[in-house]
C-alpha cells in the first residue's frame, strides 16, 4: 500500500517536472535577437547588410545606421553576417544584443562584376572593363540611360543630334572612336544576359544594378561580330533574402532652352533685309521700303509690332516620374517587381513622351541542384513629335494673330506664302505608340559542386505606330487636301542559349575556368506603310486614312535575319599573380551573301598581379598594381540586311490612265561577295590602387585597326544603279584612357572624394583601294574619303576674313582658267579665303601660295574632339551631399548650320531671319562675316561655318539631405532623401547654336537644327519603406 502511494507521488511529481520543462521549453522557444552591424576598421555602421540564421531562410537586412532586429529559435544559434566588399562572417548567440564587426576583404577589388557569360572577381579580370558609379549617374534623372552615362567612362561618347534631343529621344553610344565609314559603328547592349538589338527604352534607370563596359577585343569576343564595336552589360535589380523592402522615387524636372545667341530683332531685320538689296545697287543707296516689304510688314514697322518667335513657339518643358519597387522574400524565392510612370511636356508645344514600364524578376530555387529565373518587362510609350516650327527663321515682321486673336495664317501676307509656324502646329499630327513585351526564362541545373548548365530563353516583341495627318490648310497638306500616313512596325526575337560552365580550384595555386555557349536566335521585322491623300472630313485624322478620294498607297516589307553562334571561353589563374584567358567565337549570319555566313572571332589576355609579387610585398604605398595585356581580333556586323541580293522597293506608275503599284529596283547594286568587317585591336592597361586605396585608377592604351572597309562607290548611271557596296581600305583607331579616383578624406561625419577620366582618340584612313590597273586610291571626292585623314573630316576652303575698301584686289588670288573657281570682281564685303598651296606645270602640289584659288587651296579640317572628359567631386557632410560635375570637349570643329544652311540666300541674304552676327557694311567694316545679299549665296559661305565646337559644361550639380534615424524611426521609415539637381547650367564655349555637342559620326549636318537641348532643375525624393 505504501508503495503504491509512493508510486503515485512520483507519477505526479513526474507529471510536473514535465509540464515545467515544457512551459520553460515553449517559454524559451524563440527569442529576438537585437544588434548593429560595423565595419571593423572604424566602426562605420553598414546598410544593407545580410543576417541570416544559418541553414534556414530567415533573415533580415540592416537599416541605415546598420541595426537589426531577428526574431530566431532558440535552437539557432549561428548567424551568418554578409556585406560586399567584407569578409562573410559566422557569430555564435550568446545573448539577445550583440554588435558585429566585419573585417574588409584585404582584396576589397573582389567584388563580384559581371563580365559576360558569367561573372568574375574584379581583382581577377583581366580585359579592359568599366563599371559605373550608379551613385552619381543616377543623379541626373533622364528617360534615356545613355544620356545618363555620359562622362562617366573613359573612351565612352554619347551621340546626340536634333532628334535624339526631343522628350523620349535616345542617344547612341560609341566606344573608342569610329571603328567603320558605311558600317555598324554602335554599341550594343546586353540586358541581364540578353542581347537586345532594339534599344533599351524600355529600362527604367531606378531598375538598373549596375552597369559594365567590355571595350577591348579580348573582353568583346564572347559576343563576337556583335560585340566589335563595345558591349553595355546591364544588370537590373533581384530579390534579396529578408523582410520585404518598398522603395519610393519620385521627382519632377523643369527645362528652359539653353542658348548663347540672339536673333535679329525687329528692327534689326528691318536693317538687314534692306542692307541686303542695297549690295546690289550700283550707287549703293538704300531703296525704298514699298520695293522690299509687304503691306503687313510695312504696317508692323510703321507700328513697331514685331513677333518673337521663340517667345511665340517655346515653353518651359516640365516632367513628371514616379517609381515605386518591391523586394524581398526567402533562401528559395527572391522577387524584385516595379513600377514606373513618366511624363515629359516638351520645350515646344505638342512635343510630349509618356512612358509607363513594369519588371518583374523572380528567382526560385527548387531544389540544392535546380533553380529558375523568370524575367518579365513590359512597356508602353506614347510620343507626340512637333512640327517643324522655324524658330529661327522665321520674321520677326510679321503678325503672329489676326486682329480677333485667331491665328494668322500667313503673318508677312499671302503674297510671301511663308506660313505661320503656329499655324502649322494647330494644322499637323505626328504621334507615335509603342509596346514592348521582354520575357527571359532561365533554368539553371548545377550538376556538381564545379559544373553548372544554363538554358537562356528569351522573347522579345515590340509593336510600334506612328500616325501623321497634315491637314488641308497646313503648308504641306494644302495641295492635296489633306496627306494622312500610318507607319505600323512589328519586331519580334526569339533567342536560346545553352550555357555550360566548369569552374576548378585545383589548389591554391591552379584555378581555372571553361565556358561553352551554343545561341541560335531569330530576329524579325515586318513594316506596313500606307499613305493616302484628299480628305473631305478631315475630323480622324490620320484614322481616317481609308476614306482618302486621292492617291491611297500601301507598302509592306519585311526582314529576318538569323543567328547561329558557338563559343569557348578558358580562363586561369596560376599563383594568384598570373591570369590568362583564351576566347574564340564563331557566328553565322544570314545578313551576308552564300559562301560568306561564317566569322571567327580570337582573342587572348593577359594579366600579372604585380601587388602579389615578394618584390611589393612590403611596399605599404601599393595596394594593387595590375598590368593587362589582350589581343583579338573580330569581325563587324554588316548591318545592312540583303547587299548581296537583288532588291525591289514598291514604285506606284500609270497604266491605262490610272494609278497602278509595281516595283522597281533598288538604286543599290547588289554585290554577292562582299564580307565582314575585321577589327584588330591590341590593349595595353594598368590598373592601381595606392595609399590604403585612397587613389584608385586604371590606365589603357588601344590600337584597333578595321581592315576589309565596308565602303560605297559609285556605278555608272546606265546600269540602273547608284551606287554599290564593296570591301576594301584600312581604317585605324589609337588612343589613351585615363580614369581616377581619390577618397581624399574619409571620415565618419565627412567625406570627400575626386574623379577624373580622359580619352584621347586619333581617327585615320590607312587605305582606300585600288584602281582597274592596281594604283592606290588616295580619295574619293563623291563620298568623302581620304586617306591619311580622319573619318568624316571637313575638306573644304579656309576662310580668311572679308575683303575690305582699300585692299589690293587687283593682285589678289584670281581665277583658276581651267576650273570655276573664282575671286574675279571682287568688292569690299566679300569673303575671302587663302590662298595656302600652288601646282607645278605637272600637276604636283606645291605648298606655298600661287597666285590662285584652285582645288588644292583646300584643307582638311577634323570634326572629331582632340580629347574629352569629365571632373567630378562629391561631399558628405553628416545627412548632407554635393555633386559637382563638369564634361569637357576640347579641339572639335563642326559645320555650323546657322551660318551655312541658314544665312545663304535666304537669311542674311533674304527674307529669312537668323542668328545675328557682325556682318559687313561700308559704314561696320566687320572682317567676321560678308556683307547681306539679296540675290545670291555669298561664295565660299562654307568656309565661314566651321567653327571651333570645344566647350566646358557644368553638366551636374546636385545636392541632397537623408534625414537622421531619430526622424525616420518616428515616421517608420527605413530612409527618406531630398535633393535637388540642376543639369547643364554653365557651358563655356565659342560656338554659336543651342549646344556645342558634336555627332559622333560626323557628316555636315548638325543636331542644332532639331530639337533644342536644355537647362534643367529637378527636384526628388527617395523614400525607403
Amino acid at each position: 500500500m505504501k508503495f503504491k502511494i509512493c508510486y503515485q507521488k512520483i507519477k505526479v511529481l513526474f507529471f510536473i517536472l514535465c509540464l515545467s520543462v515544457s512551459l520553460g521549453a515553449i517559454a524559451q522557444s524563440e527569442q529576438t535577437i537585437t544588434g548593429t552591424v560595423l565595419s571593423a576598421s572604424d566602426n562605420m555602421p553598414l546598410p544593407g547588410a545580410t543576417v541570416l540564421v544559418k541553414g534556414t531562410s530567415n533573415g533580415v537586412s540592416t537599416d541605415f545606421d546598420g541595426k537589426f532586429s531577428l526574431t530566431v529559435n532558440n535552437n539557432a544559434t549561428i548567424l551568418v553576417i554578409s556585406y560586399v566588399g567584407y569578409k562573410t562572417k559566422e557569430t555564435q548567440t550568446t545573448s539577445n544584443q550583440i554588435t558585429i564587426l566585419l573585417e574588409q576583404d584585404e582584396n576589397i577589388l573582389d567584388e563580384v562584376v559581371v563580365v559576360g557569360y558569367g561573372t568574375q572577381k574584379k581583382s581577377d579580370i583581366v580585359n579592359a572593363v568599366a563599371i559605373t558609379d550608379l551613385s552619381k549617374a543616377t543623379l541626373s534623372p533622364t528617360s534615356d540611360v545613355n544620356e545618363m552615362l555620359r562622362g562617366r567612362i573613359a573612351g565612352l561618347q554619347v551621340n546626340v543630334g536634333g532628334g535624339t534631343l526631343r522628350p523620349g529621344g535616345t542617344s547612341d553610344i560609341i566606344f573608342r572612336g569610329q571603328g567603320s565609314i558605311e558600317g555598324n559603328v554602335n554599341a550594343i547592349y546586353v540586358v541581364d544576359g540578353i542581347i537586345r538589338d532594339d534599344g533599351i527604352e524600355d529600362i527604367d534607370s531606378d531598375d538598373i544594378e549596375s552597369i559594365e563596359f567590355l571595350k577591348d577585343a579580348s573582353a568583346q569576343a564572347i559576343y563576337g561580330s556583335r560585340g566589335a564595336n563595345g558591349v553595355v552589360l546591364i544588370t537590373t535589380k533581384r530579390g534579396k533574402a529578408g523582410k520585404v523592402s518598398v522603395s519610393y522615387h519620385g521627382f519632377v524636372t523643369t527645362k528652359t532652352i539653353e542658348r548663347n545667341f540672339d536673333v535679329y530683332s525687329g528692327e534689326e531685320f528691318t536693317q538687314l533685309r534692306r542692307e541686303a538689296v542695297r549690295t546690289n545697287r550700283a550707287d549703293d543707296s538704300y531703296p525704298n521700303d514699298e520695293d522690299i516689304f509687304s503691306d503687313i510688314e510695312l504696317e508692323n514697322i510703321a507700328n513697331g509690332n514685331f513677333v518673337d518667335w521663340e517667345d511665340e513657339l517655346m515653353r518651359n518643358g516640365f516632367v513628371n516620374s514616379q517609381a515605386i519597387s518591391v523586394s524581398g522574400g526567402t533562401e528559395l524565392t527572391k522577387v524584385f517587381g516595379s513600377i514606373n510612370y513618366f511624363k515629359e511636356d516638351g520645350l515646344i508645344p505638342s512635343s510630349s513622351y509618356t512612358r509607363k514600364t513594369l519588371r518583374l524578376n523572380v528567382d526560385q530555387k527548387i531544389s540544392d541542384k535546380f533553380s529558375v529565373n523568370f524575367d518579365l518587362n513590359l512597356l508602353n510609350d506614347n510620343t507626340d513629335r512637333a512640327a517643324n516650327v522655324n524658330v529661327i527663321t522665321t520674321s520677326p515682321l510679321g503678325s503672329a494673330y489676326n486682329p480677333d486673336g485667331s491665328i494668322a495664317r500667313f503673318p508677312s501676307g499671302e503674297e510671301l506664302s511663308a506660313v505661320n509656324p503656329l499655324w502649322n502646329l494647330r494644322e499637323q499630327n505626328n504621334e507615335e505608340t509603342g509596346n514592348d513585351f521582354v520575357m527571359n526564362i532561365t533554368p539553371i541545373w548545377k550538376i556538381t559542386d564545379n559544373l553548372t548548365y544554363q538554358l537562356k530563353a528569351n522573347m522579345t516583341r515590340r509593336t510600334s505606330e506612328r500616325g501623321q495627318y497634315q491637314s488641308s490648310l497646313s503648308s504641306a497638306g494644302d495641295d492635296v487636301s489633306g496627306i494622312a500616313r500610318i507607319d505600323s512596325r512589328l519586331r519580334e526575337s526569339f533567342l536560346i542559349e545553352n550555357i555550360l560552365t566548369y569552374d576548378k580550384a585545383i589548389n591554391e595555386n591552379n584555378k581555372f575556368n571553361v565556358t561553352l555557349v551554343q545561341s541560335a536566335q531569330e530576329d524579325d521585322v515586318r513594316r506596313t506603310f500606307t499613305e493616302g491623300q484628299g480628305f473631305t472630313n478631315e475630323d480622324n485624322g490620320y484614322n481616317g486614312i481609308a476614306s482618302a478620294i486621292g492617291n491611297l498607297s500601301v507598302e509592306r516589307d519585311s526582314d529576318k535575319i538569323n543567328y547561329l553562334s558557338y563559343m569557348a571561353r578558358a580562363r586561369y589563374t596560376l599563383m594568384d599573380k598570373y591570369l590568362f584567358t583564351g576566347t574564340m567565337r564563331a557566328d553565322g549570319t544570314s545578313l551576308n551573301g552564300v559562301g560568306k555566313k561564317w566569322s571567327y572571332n580570337p582573342a587572348g589576355s593577359f594579366a600579372w598581379k604585380m601587388h602579389n609579387e615578394s618584390f611589393l610585398e612590403n611596399v605599404d604605398a601599393i595596394q594593387e598594381l595590375k598590368l593587362r595585356l589582350s589581343y583579338g581580333s573580330l569581325v563587324n556586323d554588316l548591318g545592312i540586311p540583303y547587299t548581296s541580293l537583288f532588291t525591289a522597293d514598291p514604285e506606284p506608275y500609270i497604266f491605262d490612265s490610272e494609278s497602278a503599284s509595281g516595283f522597281s529596283p533598288s538604286t543599290i547594286l547588289p554585290n554577292p561577295d562582299l564580307e565582314f568587317e575585321r577589327i584588330t585591336t591590341a590593349n595595353i592597361g594598368l590598373d592601381f590602387s595606392l595609399f590604403q586605396r585612397v587613389l584608385t585608377g586604371n590606365i589603357n592604351w588601344y590600337d584597333a585597326r578595321t581592315k576589309n572597309l565596308l565602303l560605297k562607290r559609285a556605278v555608272p548611271s546606265t546600269t540602273g544603279y547608284t551606287f554599290t557596296y564593296f570591301n576594301a581600305g584600312e581604317l585605324q583607331n589609337t588612343g589613351i584612357e585615363l580614369g581616377l579616383t581619390a577618397n581624399i578624406i574619409n571620415k565618419e561625419d565627412f567625406k570627400w572624394s575626386v574623379s577624373t577620366n580622359w580619352s584621347n582618340n586619333k581617327n585615320k584612313l590607312i587605305k582606300l583601294y585600288t584602281d582597274g590597273n592596281g594604283d592606290e586610291i588616295t580619295r574619293d571626292d563623291t563620298y568623302n574619303y581620304y586617306v591619311g585623314q580622319p573619318v568624316g573630316v571637313i575638306y573644304q576652303y579656309a576662310f580668311d576674313g572679308i575683303w575690305q575698301e582699300g585692299d589690293d584686289f587687283e593682285n589678289a588670288a584670281q581665277a583658276n582658267p581651267e576650273s570655276s573657281l573664282t575671286q574675279d570682281n571682287l568688292s569690299p564685303g566679300d569673303i575671302k579665303i587663302k590662298d595656302v598651296n600652288g601646282v607645278d606645270d605637272e600637276g604636283n602640289i606645291i605648298s606655298g601660295p600661287d597666285g590662285k584659288i584652285t582645288p588644292e587651296d583646300r584643307v582638311f579640317i577634323d570634326q572629331n574632339p582632340d580629347w574629352f572628359g569629365s571632373f567630378s567631386t562629391t561631399f558628405e557632410y553628416k545627412g548632407f551631399d554635393l555633386l559637382v560635375d563638369f564634361y569637357v570637349v576640347e579641339g572639335a570643329t563642326k559645320v555650323n548650320p546657322f551660318l551655312s544652311d541658314f544665312n545663304n540666300g535666304g537669311t542674311i541674304s533674304g527674307k529669312l531671319n537668323g542668328v545675328k552676327v557682325d556682318y559687313y557694311t561700308p559704314e561696320n567694316p566687320s572682317n567676321s562675316y560678308p556683307r547681306a545679299n539679296f540675290d545670291s549665296t555669298p561664295l565660299y559661305l562654307n568656309s565661314l561655318a566651321v567653327k571651333d565646337a570645344s566647350y566646358v559644361r557644368l553638366r551636374t550639380l546636385s545636392l541632397g539631405y537623408t534625414l537622421p534615424e531619430i526622424v525616420t524611426d518616428k515616421l517608420d521609415l527605413e530612409m527618406i532623401r531630398f535633393y535637388v539637381t540642376g543639369t547643364n547650367l554653365f557651358t563655356n564655349t565659342d560656338y554659336i547654336g543651342y549646344s556645342p555637342e558634336v555627332n559622333i559620326r560626323s557628316t555636315f549636318s548638325s543636331a542644332d537644327t532639331g530639337y533644342p537641348d536644355a537647362t534643367s532643375f529637378t527636384f526628388g525624393v527617395r523614400v525607403k519603406f
